[in-house]
């Protein structure tokens, strides 16, 4: 005689583990997308470190850091390109402004003006090597070498973004013949290596310029360097402080120019270093936070998928015993 018996108790815990392999598979399938092309299986759960779709949103991310990063280092250059210029050429005319006003005291009855033209020669020496050091990356806009023109040159000057996040760089262009003192190919295209001509207060002619710069196209025959002697009449130095005077408000007007350009390059350096930064924040939190409940649903889901399983087994054994108590 054959009996067929019913076990309320392994059809429920049958069917609640059948429930469960269902749900972690659909975990499975959200959490990890190398999981989902995988066959479901019951094993170790995956971390996110190992789970490719972590892994790929920060790479992608890193794209975009990378360009924030080359953009933030542009505008550094040009910043610092436009401080550099901007104090060489506060240190310059500080310098021209006190060899204007050693031209004044020659002017006085009894002056020694051979010690007076040594302290000039000295401040123009000292010219000489504010300009030359008013240079950063090999880019000096204050001076011209041989073989040379100034040049327009272009600045990164601010960035914005748009409502879809999209970066929108915008440049800036400064013609430098506009901040250049010293040119040793054009002496024309030099503040300082350029002649002024003109008629001073006391009604003399006067043609003048303040340094010899050796430049391949030099000035005129009648351009005199601004020097003087014990034989350099009042009327001269009269002719060089007014030549002087035209150089100081071309130089003032220069570095109103560079002026103008820092002010537009400087302060969008922090905004692309926290844009950076809240772009970083956010991507590293929306990905630990959203990988980070994925699996700890899957690893709820395969607990509870262990539990029944092993359930399942217990009530499979207590039917055994049960059989063989009652065949």
């Amino acid at each position: 005689m054959t009996s067929v018996g019913f076990n309320l108790t392994s059809a429920s815990s049958a069917s609640m583990l059948d429930t469960s392999s269902k749900a972690l598979e659909r975990v499975r399938q959200t959490a990890s997308v190398r999981d989902a092309a995988a066959p479901a299986k019951t094993g170790a759960p995956t971390t996110p470190e190992s789970n490719t779709a972590y892994w790929s949103i920060p790479t992608t991310f890193s794209a975009s850091s990378l360009s924030l990063g080359s953009v933030q280092d542009a505008n550094g250059r040009a910043a610092a390109v436009t401080d550099t210029a901007a104090v060489g050429l506060e240190q310059a005319t500080e310098i021209v402004g006190r060899i204007q006003q050693k031209l004044v005291q020659a002017k006085a009855v009894g002056a020694n003006k051979s010690a007076i033209n040594a302290e000039i020669d000295t401040m123009k020496a000292r010219l000489s090597e504010v300009i030359d050091d008013s240079a950063f990356n090999g880019e000096n806009w204050l001076q011209v070498g041989a073989g040379q023109q100034p040049k327009v040159a272009s600045l990164l000057a601010s960035v914005s973004t748009g409502d879809q996040g999209e970066l929108s760089i915008n440049m800036i262009d400064f013609d430098t013949a506009q901040a250049t003192l010293v040119s040793k190919e054009k002496a024309d295209d030099g503040l300082l290596t350029r002649a002024y001509a003109g008629t001073s207060m006391s009604g003399v002619p006067y043609d003048y310029y303040l340094m010899d710069a050796n430049s391949s196209v030099p000035n005129r025959s009648s351009a005199q360097e601004v020097r003087i002697d014990a034989g350099t009449s009042s009327d001269q130095i009269d002719g060089m402080i007014s030549a002087l005077n035209r150089v100081l408000i071309d130089m003032v007007g220069a570095s109103a120019e560079v002026s103008a350009v820092r002010n537009q390059i400087s302060g969008d350096d922090g905004f692309i270093e926290g844009l950076a930064r809240a772009g970083d924040l956010g991507t590293e939190s929306r990905v630990r936070s959203d990988l980070g409940d994925h699996d700890a649903k899957r690893m709820a889901v395969e607990a509870q998928s262990q539990l029944q399983e092993s359930g399942l087994n217990i009530t499979n054994a207590s039917m055994a015993g049960w059989l063989k108590i009652y065949p």
